[in-house]
């Protein structure tokens, strides 16, 4: 899909999960500063690598690597080569969340940390058991391995985004199933009762609410 992009920075959105928006753009170049008041960011790397720098300090993030950047952090994003880059952000905001903007950032605030997926699935736990990467506005990223048959699960009223960075994962729907290769990305609708399967250890990511 990243190939329909041919303007460094576009947004192309995959859809919603509750009220975030699921995007992907090609990072390639730079971005000048700004900032969100109204909203945090979620920025998780598909291939290649991503520079960002913030009031909160400077990250490089390659492949599978992810940094939230919260309200009110100015920072700026650039890239020296074609990279493919997952971005998280709320899209509804009817009440634009009273009392929860932020314009400035305050004095000894801890400096951004990014995660990198590898450290949480390297310690082997259980298949299907989820550790977190990054959390926003309620909302769970999270990676767990995929192996052998999982649990029946019940997507929440936000429904939930599975995308897989290594092998494939099989999904069992009632009306059918798919398969997710490696890189490939899924939206499945609230409250849909669905079964994972992997004949092969895969790593799953996950975003969903709570």
């Amino acid at each position: 899909m990243a190939n329909r992009i041919d303007q460094p920075f576009a947004l192309l959105t995959l859809g919603l999960v509750g009220d975030v928006g699921v995007h992907f753009y090609v990072a390639q170049g730079g971005l000048d500063w700004h900032k969100h008041i109204d909203e945090d960011e979620l920025f998780l790397v598909h291939e290649g690598g991503l520079r960002i720098e913030s009031e909160l300090g400077k990250n490089t993030l390659y492949a599978e690597e992810a940094l939230l950047v919260p309200k009110g952090v100015s920072h700026r994003s650039q890239s020296a080569l074609r990279s493919i880059v997952l971005l998280f952000r709320q899209q509804v905001m009817p009440d634009r969340k009273n009392g929860h903007r932020n314009y400035l950032v305050t004095e000894g605030r801890e400096p951004l940390a990014k995660c990198r997926l590898s450290e949480l699935v390297n310690r082997n736990p259980p298949p299907y058991e989820s550790a977190t990467v990054a959390m926003l506005e309620g909302f769970r990223l999270s990676v767990c391995v995929a192996n052998g048959f999982g649990p029946a699960e019940t997507a929440p009223n936000s429904g939930v985004m599975l995308y897989v960075t290594h092998n494939a994962v099989g999904i069992e729907l009632d009306d059918g199933g798919a398969r997710l290769e490696t890189g490939e990305i899924t939206l499945i609708a609230p409250r849909t009762v669905y079964k994972l399967h992997a004949p092969q250890p895969a790593v799953l990511v996950k975003f969903e609410k709570g």
